[in-house]
């Protein structure tokens, strides 16, 4: 048994000077202007009507923490100037979308390494060796042509955004900063009481995270929330099934 213990214990003041960045909930579309065609969207409707609809994708607002880069830099400069209710469409040319095509990042790979690994290349095939995704296109003489770009290099983009709302409560914004980071590691959990989010993580778990969860406490700062971690029990399989020991 794991004993349960609190860590990062010692009582801490938020300085109000560090709450500086802005968590809002938006829904977006993102447009490739070429083909015209949706790449990307929150919202189902839209993503039904341009036969972009993917069954095993839950489409909903989503809730960003604009300064943190989950959205292009030009979009979320927009956003920190936006209000609820508000609705922009921001254009991107190729630099400032995913951008430009580098021609080193076509490459020519022996047909022999995906033998190697019983693999079939055949264009248009997305292959995925390290940190690199690539897509095939074409294999001839015993050499496979890949290309590593990201699909949308090279394009000008639009992106539709909307701000449902602004988060501005303590408590919402914690449980907003559990359910990104936190929610889908088995056995965490979370409560919140007096002003203080905690976030309780099985004790290996607490541990192989430590430099992570030292960077979502400031993150929480700069929300105005206080986070402390707590060490829970180690979760263990037993028959294919996790239980807590």
């Amino acid at each position: 048994m794991t004993e349960k213990k609190e860590v990062f214990v010692k009582k801490e003041n938020l300085d109000k000077k560090t709450i500086v960045k802005k968590m809002v909930e938006v829904d977006f579309i993102g447009k490739e202007l070429l083909n015209n065609s949706i790449f990307d969207t929150t919202m189902e409707n839209v993503a039904k009507e341009h036969n972009f609809f993917d069954p095993k994708r839950k489409y909903s607002p989503l809730t960003i923490i604009i300064g943190e880069k989950e959205l292009h830099a030009k979009v979320e400069k927009e956003l920190e100037t936006m209000k609820a209710g508000e609705e922009k469409t921001v254009l991107l040319n190729e630099k400032e979308g995913f951008g430009e095509r580098q021609g080193d990042y076509v490459r020519i790979l022996p047909l022999k390494v995906f033998k190697e690994q019983k693999m079939n290349p055949v264009p248009g095939l997305i292959i995925n060796t390290g940190n690199l995704i690539g897509k095939v296109q074409s294999v001839s003489g015993g050499r496979v042509r890949v290309d590593f770009n990201h699909p949308l290099a090279g394009r000008n983009l639009e992106y539709y955004v909307k701000v449902n709302k602004e988060i501005n409560s303590v408590k919402e914004k914690s449980e907003k900063l559990f359910e990104k980071y936190y929610s889908q590691i088995p056995g965490s959990k979370k409560e919140f009481k007096e002003e203080i989010l905690y976030i309780t993580l099985p004790s290996s778990t607490l541990k192989n995270l430590d430099k992570i969860n030292n960077t979502i406490i400031e993150l929480g700062k700069s929300l105005g929330v206080i986070i402390k971690f707590v060490e829970g029990k180690e979760i263990v399989k037993v028959e294919n099934k996790e239980v807590q020991n």
